[in-house]
């Protein structure tokens, strides 16, 4: 009986790797890693080719254009060390190989007669593969590349790594019911400290910080302790920093200092909610790749605005830079001034203003309810006094202080602009980063390379920063928008 063919497993690392063009262009930095930086691969191969076209995008007004000029002044850096030293390789920091291979025969995999960068890159690879084995693969995050790539029989690298979420979900051991739930306790409750972190989940990774945990446990045995199960904020908990410099597992607390109407409805919008609400002294920067409908924007508009319109407001003003998949090319041609062009372009902000009024439930003078005409009024005069709507092109050289940010429709925002943006940020300002990573408009991004989620990947556990992610299954805008999401999610399971 003939053996049963195994089933194929790619591999997760490669000793060999000829990155395609669309790589570097999403991540010119990967030619310049430093010491700590994680190895690509042992050897990177790059077609000499791609110096001549790299160099046609340089005078692009984009993110490609951008990453063109990076990648100009590496290549000029390792093709400048390889000369001078007379060798035929350049040694990166991190220990990472980087050789310029010559074209032989990449017409062989052009695509109707044209040449292009995806040619070069499976000529190379396909020379490095017959010494190598399946050690060699093409590292690309473009569909069409990699079934190219497949189709002569290389590995596929992805580029897309695994997006860090900012949470994670155990189950918690009972012996730690009492630390967690025991109002009781007078020292260290609502605490796991790290020790003991790692001690009851020893196959778990090491918490980052900032990062968040939802516990699962068992009700009746947590109900002993003070716990109910409407009370689930106390299932989450906040890896932070306390008691001058110990990193503990801490129960979420600032949820619990919400304005008027403001609840969360889903573990991930507790997990918002806390990082907004936590001083700036102790995260000043929140960043939310989430679904459509998961409340994102609402919460970051209604929280700001009720930390600014107060008695003894913690900032000054809610500064929103909107969407502008455009980059800023079509400001001039909108009417009004550029308060009224850039709040064009903002209506998400106005939108769920205008839901936080009517979810506060204010009662006009007489005890009488608002009218949707009274109400528009309110968010008229709301964003007078306390809003501040900026386009893109007008950020550069700012320090924004004392303000509430947000950084809207982010994942639209180009690696480059979201960089520069969040070097605005001034003394006592948060600033909010929110977006959806399915809904980019922008052409020169797709889901994994865009400001949004650069900025979560590069900030993950850092201690300035809360990432929270919120899948589809958080959704709460309505049961319509629960299913539409569940219907279109079928064909997007990769």
């Amino acid at each position: 009986m003939a053996a049963l063919k195994q089933e194929y497993e790619p591999q997760e690392w490669h000793q060999h790797l000829v990155p395609a063009l669309d790589a570097l262009i999403g991540n010119p930095d990967i030619l310049t890693p430093d010491e700590g930086t994680e190895k690509k691969a042992n050897v990177l191969y790059l077609p000499r080719y791609y110096v001549d076209r790299v160099n046609m995008f340089r005078e692009e007004q984009s993110n490609r254009g951008e990453s063109a000029k990076i990648l100009l002044g590496s290549f000029s850096h390792i093709l400048g060390k390889i000369h001078y030293s007379g060798g035929i390789d350049y040694v990166c920091k991190n220990g990472m190989t980087i050789k310029f291979m010559p074209e032989e025969n990449a017409s062989k995999y052009s695509s109707g007669g044209r040449i292009g960068a995806g040619a070069h890159a499976l000529d190379v690879a396909k020379r490095i593969q017959a010494n190598h084995g399946n050690e060699v693969a093409i590292l690309t995050g473009d569909d069409y590349m990699a079934s190219s790539a497949f189709i002569n029989e290389l590995d596929v690298a992805h580029i897309n790594p695994d997006v860090y979420t900012g949470r994670r979900k155990l189950v918690l051991p009972e012996d730690l019911y009492g630390p967690w739930f025991d109002e009781r306790l007078k020292e260290r409750k609502h605490e796991i400290t790290e020790e003991q972190f790692a001690e009851y989940f020893p196959n778990e990774p090491p918490l980052k910080l900032n990062e968040f945990v939802e516990f699962e446990v068992e009700y009746a045995t947590a109900s002993v302790y003070g716990f109910h199960p409407n009370c689930f904020t106390w299932l989450i908990g906040r890896f932070e920093t306390v008691r001058g410099g110990e990193h503990v597992l801490r129960r979420i607390h600032y949820v619990d200092n919400l304005p008027y109407n403001i609840r969360p409805r889903t573990a991930g919008q507790a997990m918002y909610i806390e990082a907004l609400m936590a001083p700036v002294d102790e995260i000043p920067i929140v960043i939310a790749p989430a679904d459509f409908g998961t409340g994102k924007t609402f919460l970051a508009t209604a929280l700001g605005y009720s930390l600014v319109a107060t008695e003894k407001p913690l900032y000054d003003r809610v500064f929103v830079v909107p969407r502008d998949s455009s980059l800023g090319k079509d400001i001039g041609f909108l009417p009004g001034d550029e308060t009224q062009k850039t709040l064009a372009k903002a209506m998400p902000i106005v939108d769920n203003l205008e839901k936080y009024f009517k979810v506060r439930g204010d009662k006009l003078k007489g005890g009488k309810d608002p009218t949707p005409n009274d109400i528009k009024e309110q968010v008229n005069v709301a964003i007078a006094q306390h809003f501040e709507f900026v386009p893109i092109i007008n950020m550069g050289g700012r320090s924004i202080s004392d303000k509430w940010i947000i950084y809207d429709e982010a994942q639209d925002m180009e690696r480059f602009q979201i960089d520069q943006l969040m070097k605005r940020i001034g003394d006592n300002s948060k600033m909010v980063i929110i977006g959806d990573p399915d809904q980019v408009f922008n052409p020169h991004m797709n889901r994994h390379s865009n400001g949004l989620m650069y900025a979560a990947t590069h900030l993950a556990g850092s201690p300035y920063a809360a990432v929270v992610t919120m899948p589809k299954s958080e959704i709460v805008r309505s049961k319509a928008a629960r299913e539409i999401a569940r219907c279109f999610s079928h064909g997007h399971q990769f």
